[in-house]
């Protein structure tokens, strides 16, 4: 420890000494890693005593690995004091525990507080399970209103869409499609491909090409024109998006594999970054899920015990393979994680080092805007 880092313990201890609540979260983030880790504890029980919420929340999480009973009482005490992130982190334990009664209930606490559609989206998702149709067309409506939707306009039908996605996954066709047509009467685009991919399916081209050409996927509607067999149609409307990856296997797959190659030589020429900024971004594939940021974070570094980080590196690998939707994804993959309250938004490599993923555990996650990013020079997530 240098001498500053002992100057810095030092105020903390004084501070936390005098009943300072803030203080005694702070050293206890200070000592918990090292030989007076005991300490630490005793001064975040002082603080959570003291009615540090975000002392609750913290150590929650960190207990998460060892004591799930204790980190469950001190989301609730965090969560009952009005914390939302603690009201969603609680949620998600419930509801990973199938223990639905509790799940619905903090889902409701969590959506109250402002947690967002993440929270939404399973609370449908419980709704639509037991028949309570008129919640859902609430809840999913609420979303239209909320200035700090991602939707904007769109919200109710995304939440109808995204709830028949969750409802197939069960194996639930029939609610499955009764939803998917709610957002198709919406108007969202990806549910008027679905329609227009289940009329093709059923034979009735003229309906699906209509529906393809209302969604206003280029992309779907090419892919139909190209199994119809109208290969320059489509590769019109490929070639109007400029050069992509869409466009190359298009290539490849009609005939015309050098000019295929040519494209993917642009593309890579495009995205090649400079050594100095490598750590910053990804060349290889990026994915983007939007979800409270702080129980993201908690919840990962709470299953970071020692040693594990691989396991932590597994879940990342999973988690972008799940956004991707299926398509395989790079050994190197971009994970950017949005908040939708503070739009702060975190950037994760699926192969973060060991240093990175123990790093979270202190970074900076507070307060509006903004990436956070690794940085290996200064050792640190770094807004920007």
């Amino acid at each position: 420890m240098d001498a500053m880092d002992r100057d810095d313990e030092e105020t903390l201890r004084a501070r936390a000494q005098a009943g300072d609540a803030e203080a005694m979260v702070d050293l206890w983030l200070a000592l918990r890693h090292g030989a007076t880790a005991g300490e630490g504890e005793v001064f975040v029980r002082r603080a959570v005593e003291a009615g540090s919420i975000r002392g609750a929340r913290m150590l929650a999480a960190w207990l998460g690995r060892t004591d799930p009973a204790e980190r469950e009482r001190l989301l609730l005490l965090a969560a009952g004091a009005g914390d939302r992130t603690s009201a969603a982190t609680l949620a998600d334990l419930y509801y990973e525990a199938e223990r639905w009664p509790e799940a619905e209930e903090w889902l409701r606490r969590a959506a109250d507080l402002g947690a967002g559609w993440p929270v939404g989206e399973r609370l449908a998702l419980l709704l639509a399970r037991r028949g309570a149709d008129d919640e859902v067309w609430e809840l999913c409506l609420r979303a239209d209103d909320d200035p700090g939707g991602d939707f904007h306009g769109l919200a109710a039908a995304v939440g109808f869409y995204s709830l028949s996605e969750a409802l197939a996954e069960e194996g639930n066709e029939r609610d499955a499609a009764r939803w998917m047509k709610e957002a198709y009467d919406f108007g969202l685009g990806g549910a008027i491909v679905r329609f227009g991919e289940e009329r093709e399916r059923a034979g009735d081209l003229v309906a699906a090409e209509r529906l393809f050409r209302e969604a206003g996927a280029d992309h779907a509607l090419a892919g139909f024109l190209e199994r119809r067999g109208r290969v320059a149609e489509a590769r019109e409307l490929h070639e109007a998006g400029g050069d992509s990856d869409r466009l190359a296997d298009f290539l490849e797959r009609n005939g015309d594999p050098a000019e295929a190659a040519a494209i993917r030589e642009r593309l890579r020429r495009e995205r090649e970054v400079p050594a100095a900024e490598a750590d910053w971004v990804t060349t290889v594939a990026t994915v983007v899920t939007t979800v409270a940021l702080i129980p993201f974070v908690e919840g990962l570094v709470g299953r970071l015990a020692e040693g594990a980080y691989d396991g932590v590196r597994h879940r990342l690998r999973e988690l972008a393979r799940k956004l991707a939707r299926g398509h395989e994804t790079a050994e190197s993959t971009l994970i950017v994680v949005h908040d939708p309250h503070s739009h702060l938004r975190l950037h994760m490599r699926t192969d973060a080092t060991d240093e990175a993923l123990s790093a979270l555990r202190t970074a900076d996650l507070e307060g509006p805007g903004g990436a956070v990013r690794w940085n290996p020079e200064i050792r640190e997530w770094e807004r920007r």
